[in-house]
C-alpha cells in the first residue's frame, strides 16, 4: 500500500479519501504526509475502532455506492483491497469518480487473481472467508476505469508469478495461518 500513496505523489496540502477505508489506517498514513484526509467505511465498528487510534483522519460512516460527498471534493480518491466486496463495483467507481476533481488521482487495489480458476476450490475458499464478490483482473478494470471517464496511468500486479498467486489463495483459504 505505500506504493499507492507514492503513486498518489505529493499529499501535502492535497485532500484524500479512502473508500471503505475501516479504521482509517491508510487515510491517517496520508495525513501523516500532509493531506487533509477522510476516510469512509460502513462497517461502524471499524471506524469506532478508528476514533480511538492518535492521530486518526477524518472517519465517516457511509456507503461507497452512494458517497456523502459533493462532485469534485477531492484531489485523491484511494481505495485500498475494496472494491472485490462491493456488489457494484462498477457503480462504485462511478461514485469514486464523482467526488474526484478534475486532474486528480484514483490509486487502488483490487483483487486481480488471474489464475484462481487454476485452483477453483481454494478460490472458493478465499472468496467465502473474506466475502469476495468480484475480481478485477487489469484489462477488465481499465475498462470499468474508461467508463467511469478516467485513465490508468500506471498498472501493476503484486502476485506475477503462478507460484506466489497459489501461495497466496492457500495462505488465505486457511486464514492466512500455515503449518510446516
Amino acid at each position: 500500500v505505500g506504493t499507492l500513496l507514492e503513486w498518489a505523489g505529493e499529499l501535502s496540502g492535497r485532500t484524500l479519501l479512502d473508500v471503505a477505508g475501516g479504521d482509517g489506517y491508510w487515510a491517517g498514513q496520508a495525513a501523516r504526509r500532509g493531506a487533509r484526509a477522510v476516510c469512509l467505511d460502513l462497517a461502524r465498528h471499524k471506524l469506532e475502532f478508528g476514533r480511538r487510534l492518535r492521530g486518526h483522519p477524518g472517519l465517516v460512516e457511509g456507503d461507497a455506492l452512494a458517497l456523502p460527498f459533493a462532485a469534485t471534493t477531492f484531489d485523491v480518491v484511494m481505495s485500498v483491497c475494496a472494491i472485490e466486496h462491493f456488489d457494484d463495483g462498477p457503480a462504485a467507481l462511478a461514485e469514486m469518480a464523482r467526488v474526484l476533481r478534475p486532474g486528480g488521482d484514483l490509486v487502488m487495489s483490487a483483487d486481480a487473481l488471474t489464475r484462481a480458476t487454476t485452483w477453483p476450490d481454494l478460490f472458493h475458499r478465499h472468496r467465502e472467508r473474506y466475502h469476495v464478490k468480484h475480481t478485477y483482473p487489469g484489462e477488465h478494470l481499465a475498462k470499468l476505469l474508461d467508463d467511469a471517464g478516467l485513465d490508468v496511468v500506471r498498472q501493476t500486479y503484486m502476485f506475477r508469478s503462478e507460484r506466489a498467486e497459489r501461495l497466496y489463495l492457500t495462505l488465505s483459504a486457511k486464514g492466512g495461518r500455515a503449518g510446516w
